[in-house]
């Protein structure tokens, strides 16, 4: 009776350098499935917190009310006394007036301020006071609406809200008597540009009432 023929060394090494490569290759694919999951819930995170964000801007912002100042805000360029409408729009920085309702022992119409510090986006707000002076920026509540920002920029639109075809964005508002007609705001954040979030405002002449 004949015996079997087993394998010899030549082929039990070329077995375990196939299976070897497959094996590698199994847990190559699998590591690169995983870092794609872990890419796409971050992406889907980030995308899902810049539309929150682009929608409380753009409410808050399209609620901005012409209303009263005097004395001069932080970052106005305004070159005279300083009264007039309470909105001042810079090239990185936004200060206007709406009305917030956010529930029991919080509402009403606050000053608020937008401006990117230290990679952070940050919202202040205030009560409203006419008197510019009367407010300490540093002094009052804070939000981190987003991290890792790497830009910010503002552009504003005078003329009717019904006619901005033909207007031109201006980097800074300092117009005292009335709000922008549109505001646009460009937000660069984790190493990409995000949509730019265009608000139409209330173009309305300044409320001294």
């Amino acid at each position: 009776m004949r015996r079997g023929r087993g394998f010899t060394l030549v082929e039990v090494m070329i077995a375990l350098v196939i299976f070897s490569m497959i094996m590698v290759a199994t847990i190559s694919a699998l590591r690169a499935f995983g870092n794609t999951r872990l890419t796409v819930e971050r992406l889907t995170g980030r995308v899902d917190e810049i539309r929150l964000l682009s929608g409380f801007l753009r409410q808050s912002m399209g609620a901005a009310m012409p209303v009263a100042r005097y004395g001069r805000a932080v970052g106005s360029d305004d070159t005279g006394a300083g009264n007039g409408v309470y909105f001042s729009g810079l090239p990185g920085e936004m200060v206007w007036v709406a009305p917030i309702a956010a529930g029991a022992g919080f509402g009403g119409v606050y000053i608020l301020r937008l401006n990117v510090e230290q990679g952070q986006l940050l919202l202040r707000w205030h009560p409203y006071d006419p008197d510019a002076s009367a407010v300490d920026w540093d002094a009052v509540e804070r939000r981190i609406l987003l991290d890792d920002v790497e830009d910010l920029q503002f552009g504003y639109r005078a003329g009717r809200a019904s006619r901005l075809d033909g207007a031109v964005w201006q980097d800074k508002w300092v117009s005292p008597l009335g709000n922008p007609a549109a505001v646009r705001l460009s937000l660069k954040a984790g190493g990409r540009y995000w949509p730019e979030i265009v608000v139409r405002l209330d173009a309305g002449e300044l409320n001294v009432r």
